[in-house]
């Protein structure tokens, strides 16, 4: 095979090879628009009731995979509208220990979730008596 033979073979491996070598990945599915807002789900594991003295409910949320996230439900005696707030402490008197829950919110500076938005998502299995 003369070289004038061996170049458009040449060139058409050359081709192919750079296809093949172009590491290019699927884009990813967009995640939903939470409009700046964080969602979290999880299984409640704690509970720091601050209610007594005026104050809010620290939730501490297992994430899974050794992530825990705190959640910072409000007060209720804040002044203005408080009817989401309301909602999450209703949220907070059904929950037990091994619920699973979902918050949406935003962090604040400590890294703690502040919902706007708490709710049940499953109950724990109970144990048979």
């Amino acid at each position: 095979m003369t070289l004038r033979q061996m170049f458009p073979a040449a060139l058409i491996a050359m081709f192919l090879l750079a296809g093949c070598a172009r590491n290019e990945q699927s884009p990813a599915p967009a995640a939903p628009d939470l409009g700046g807002q964080t969602e979290v789900v999880g299984t409640l594991i704690a509970v720091k009731d601050d209610r007594p003295a005026d104050g809010g409910v620290d939730l501490t949320l297992d994430a899974g995979q050794g992530v825990h996230e705190l959640v910072r439900v409000g007060s209720a005696f804040i002044a203005g509208p408080r009817d989401t707030v309301l909602a999450m402490h209703a949220v907070v008197d059904q929950a037990k220990i091994g619920d699973r829950l979902r918050a949406r919110g935003t962090r604040d500076e400590s890294g703690a979730l502040r919902p706007v938005f708490l709710e049940l998502v499953s109950e724990a299995s109970q144990s048979p008596r």
